[in-house]
């Protein structure tokens, strides 16, 4: 049994191949090269399993899987049989990339309280419960937007490439723009889980998992538990799972 899981983003497709022993690869591409796919994907798919956040990209992913492998792609949404508890006030508007992700951490770490941040073109924080409820979060700017807006919304400075400063002190107008977006993400990211941590578990224990194509910068920062960059392609395999004992 092999199934092609996608993850659609705003900047990004993110795919891998599942044998029933294991991931057998995986691919980051930009959202745009659906085309490519094939060249990524080799040999036969029996299922199909597609998480998006950009719904126009949607219907052609499904015809590109249906076309090429001749399989009808499952499609993760919030009233999937996810086997989730959806704490949120109109679960409509919780993002399916939020619901995979979630369901990756329930199997990496199964009845443990979990908080995901996935760190992409948003960062999203995500909280949950043991029990495998999903309490709600918090979601910010990802961290390429914040240098990217500075450059749109000012006269003068400069757009600069996102990376990790030696220091926080900077003595240029670059080097001050990148302290501020790197370190000021990190800032963001630790008051907000610490927020989220407590209103959700109190004093309980609790694992903060990273994610997503720019949580491996902030390995050094002591952020996360673990950095566990394929827990969206993980969700969404047991989601196919779970949708194929129904």
């Amino acid at each position: 049994m092999r199934t092609l899981v996608l993850a659609i983003g705003n900047t990004s497709l993110f795919g891998g191949v599942f044998s029933k022993t294991g991931r057998v690869a995986a691919f980051r591409l930009p959202n745009t090269a659906l085309v490519t796919l094939t060249r990524h994907v080799r040999g036969k798919i029996d299922r199909g399993v597609i998480c998006s956040v950009v719904p126009a990209e949607t219907p052609d992913a499904v015809r590109f899987i249906r076309r090429n492998w001749n399989v009808d792609a499952h499609l993760l949404t919030f009233d999937s049989s996810h086997g989730l508890v959806l704490g949120y006030r109109k679960p409509s508007q919780l993002g399916a990339d939020r619901i995979a992700s979630a369901l990756g951490a329930q199997v990496r770490y199964p009845r443990t309280n979990v908080i995901v941040v996935d760190c992409g073109t948003a960062t999203t924080v995500t909280a949950l419960q043991s029990n495998g409820k999903l309490l709600g979060g918090a979601i910010l700017p990802g961290l390429a937007l914040w240098p990217e807006m500075l450059a749109l919304r000012t006269a003068q400075l400069p757009r600069v490439k996102v990376r990790q400063p030696r220091r926080a002190l900077a003595r240029s107008t670059e080097d001050a723009i990148a302290s501020g977006v790197f370190f000021g993400h990190v800032g963001a990211i630790r008051e907000t889980v610490a927020r989220v941590r407590s209103e959700a578990f109190g004093r309980a224990s609790c694992v903060v998992l990273g994610t997503g194509g720019h949580a491996g910068r902030f390995a050094g920062e002591k952020l996360f538990t673990e950095i566990e960059p394929t827990l969206i392609l993980e969700g969404l395999r047991e989601f196919a799972d779970r949708a194929s004992r129904q």
